[in-house]
């Protein structure tokens, strides 16, 4: 669900504003409470923006935007007037002179989940509100993470196979036993949320089930890029269940999977605090395009194999093509030229490169996505633009600042001649390559770019293979030297 009202500031028709908030909000199912105090706090604030966004006497616009995906229901209130302090915003949501105290009480009352200011530059500013829609989460029942002493279950056959919409508690249940609640998909806890992701199709989950039909392992094709790629995530097997080739199992048919939906390949992220997913990505035919530097927090523990960790968690990024690669051109620094000779040669992947050439259009495009839990964040530039390294470094600031982000990626497009320059230049900002991310857009492959907040050291990072260790050396020199630029 996504809608969108564009008022004038001078009469914004604050009833007719409040009724599609209500039927809205019982569209979607919340509470009466819920949908009473969300109308009347919608109210204060159309009016709160009326009377301060804009200088006496100025028109404007005020445009409310509503988005539903997945079980998170988000309300948006935006203005075009004139910028304000986004820090002196966030700070005024939980404290200060703002006089809207039903704002500020919100979240204690259950009507909010969520709220946060953001900056838009030269667009003003914007208020986020969110509600999810589902809340039952699994830590709230009697679920309990697995020990390391836990006895190996007796040998069996397992059934592999595509999840069911009811399988959707034991999923959960599954992550958090493994993982306790330190998972940084946080969705993953909230059942409801897993079966309206796979409802939906934006996941897509393979089980291993046991001779009493309990789940053994888990894995899933995830569907977050806009290209023609998934990402392999979301695997867990109960370490009860291990050793007996539950993850590769699942793996051959997640791969039928993405044959039959016509991917052009799918990817994993392969975390670097062992090498058990990495040897199982490189058995199946994985090609190392990349690194993720710090990209889950330090306290994500794994059952049975690691809990505490003396930094964030990296990892090693293969590439698996469902189809056979064909040739491109792409636009990559000189300084990068032989590193990422080498990443296609791994990916058995013809490339040519051209010759850098300014962005040929005054604004670019972005969008960013943000992992709280993480404390990740990553940027995806969509169409570049002379604006858009301006338009990182002010996106960058605010998430590090406002959303307290760790750990941020920028994905640059690859057949852009504009994308050299605009590289370049971000490393002056202490954004370091770490890799390449094939069919990661409609257009084509994408140059991934990391800001570290605290840097990293290499003997935590465990990978498999020589050329992963290649990666992981080349990026965290890169971090040494674009830090060192500054």
């Amino acid at each position: 669900m996504e809608m969108e009202l564009h008022l004038s500031n001078d009469a914004p028709l604050l009833h007719s504003v409040q009724a599609f908030i209500r039927s809205t909000l019982n569209e979607v199912g919340l509470p009466t409470a819920t949908v009473i105090g969300l109308e009347k706090l919608v109210g204060e604030l159309i009016t709160h923006t009326v009377d301060h966004a804009y200088p006496n006497g100025e028109q404007g616009a005020v445009i409310i935007k509503v988005h539903e995906s997945n079980g998170k229901f988000e309300l948006t209130i935006r203005d075009d007037g004139a910028p304000q302090d986004i820090k002196k915003l966030e700070a005024e949501l939980s404290q200060g002179p703002i006089d809207l105290p039903s704002l500020r009480n919100a979240i204690k009352t259950g009507i909010l989940d969520e709220m946060h200011w953001s900056a838009l530059g030269p667009n003003g500013k914007a208020l986020h509100l969110i509600k999810w829609l589902h809340d039952k989460s699994v830590q709230d029942n009697d679920s309990k993470q697995l020990s390391n002493d836990e006895p190996l279950a007796p040998e069996q056959d397992y059934v592999v196979r595509k999840s069911r919409p009811e399988e959707a508690l034991q999923i959960s249940q599954l992550i958090y036993r493994i993982y306790g609640n330190t998972y940084f998909n946080e969705d993953l806890y909230y059942p409801e949320r897993v079966a309206t992701q796979h409802a939906n199709g934006k996941v897509l989950s393979i089980i291993a089930a046991d001779q009493e039909g309990h789940l053994a392992g888990h894995c899933a094709l995830e569907f977050n890029d806009a290209g023609p790629v998934a990402e392999v995530g979301q695997a867990a097997v109960d370490p009860r269940h291990r050793g007996r080739g539950l993850l590769n199992q699942m793996k051959d048919a997640l791969d039928k999977e993405a044959q039959h939906i016509g991917l052009a390949g799918w990817y994993a992220d392969s975390v670097t605090v062992h090498i058990y997913t990495q040897k199982s990505n490189a058995h199946h035919g994985g090609h190392i395009c990349g690194v993720g530097l710090g990209v889950s927090p330090k306290n994500e523990s794994f059952a049975g194999i690691a809990k505490e960790l003396s930094q964030r968690v990296s990892c090693v990024i293969y590439f698996h093509w469902v189809r056979e690669p064909a040739e491109r051109k792409i636009f990559i620094a000189e300084r990068h030229q032989q590193i990422v000779s080498e990443i296609y040669e791994n990916l058995g992947c013809p490339v040519q490169f051209g010759t850098a050439a300014p962005a040929n259009q005054a604004h670019g495009t972005l969008s960013i996505k943000v992992n709280p839990r993480a404390h990740f964040a990553a940027i995806h530039v969509t169409t570049l633009g002379q604006d858009t390294v301006q338009n990182i470094r002010r996106a960058a600031r605010e998430l590090i600042e406002l959303s307290h982000v760790e750990a941020l990626v920028v994905e640059l497009p690859l057949e852009n001649p504009g994308t050299p320059d605009a590289c370049e230049a971000l490393e002056q900002h202490g954004f370091g390559f770490t890799g390449i991310g094939p069919h990661f857009t409609t257009l084509g492959d994408v140059v991934k770019l990391e800001y570290l907040v605290e840097s990293l050291e290499k003997d935590p990072i465990k990978v498999f293979e020589p050329f992963a260790d290649r990666l992981v050396d080349y990026a965290l020199n890169e971090q040494k030297r674009v830090r060192e630029s500054m």
